[in-house]
């Protein structure tokens, strides 16, 4: 025990020593619901040119284009460090640095006799470390990305010119409801149109606004 104490106080150790005390408090502060699990996440609009649909959710190995991303954005894209809150991946990524750090000077630095060069291996020992740590950290969360996936409701707003199918037997300014095919149930909406239209039971019909009032959609028929 008091070779470890001794470890993860001197340096380069005890820097990673104090992150992961930092990120201890955090996650204890966490628990007790003093603090928010993605207090610290940012929503980012990326912009990026891709040849078909890819999720930002991707591994090193994706075809995603990062050419037009920069800073911490960038870096994480590019090494799959994406998908989960960045609480968790600044842990996980404190965490992995300290546990290298702390091997290598476990078994390397018993095997040096001068203490000027330890303090010089120390400083590039913190960048190896962390360098390290990253695709090691890329490759731990990999698993837990889909217990972080976050499905956002659809806002009525955006089905403006999609096509339905009338279903009740006939639509007119008061009453009317229409079914939209979204690939799974099907979403059923109250849809209004002007009774000089005709529309009928089965008729094919296009949103063409959105009234918040009564969160019906005016319709008119397709062509």
């Amino acid at each position: 025990m008091e070779l470890f104490l001794q470890n993860i106080t001197s340096f380069p150790v005890v820097v990673f020593t104090f992150l992961v005390a930092i990120i201890c408090c955090y996650w204890i502060l966490a628990m007790i619901g003093a603090v928010d699990i993605d207090m610290f996440d940012i929503d980012a609009d990326i912009d990026v040119d891709v040849d078909a649909d890819v999720n930002i959710n991707t591994d090193i190995n994706s075809d995603l284009d990062t050419e037009g991303l920069g800073g911490v954005m960038g870096f994480m894209v590019k090494w799959g460090l994406t998908g989960i809150p960045v609480t968790v991946i600044v842990s996980v990524l404190i965490a992995t640095s300290w546990l290298i750090c702390y091997l290598v000077v476990s078994l390397l630095y018993p095997l040096i006799p001068w203490e000027g060069f330890k303090y010089l291996m120390g400083a590039v020992l913190l960048v190896v470390s962390f360098l390290l740590s990253v695709p090691v950290t890329a490759r731990l969360i990999r698993p837990f990305k889909n217990i972080f996936v976050s499905h956002s409701a659809v806002k009525k707003a955006s089905l403006i010119g999609m096509e339905c199918v009338v279903k009740t037997g006939k639509v007119n300014s008061q009453f009317g409801q229409a079914e939209l095919e979204d690939g799974g149930a099907g979403m059923i909406l109250d849809v209004r149109a002007d009774e000089a239209l005709n529309i009928r039971k089965g008729d094919l019909v296009i949103l063409a606004a959105y009234n918040d009032d009564d969160g019906s959609f005016q319709v008119t028929k397709a062509e």
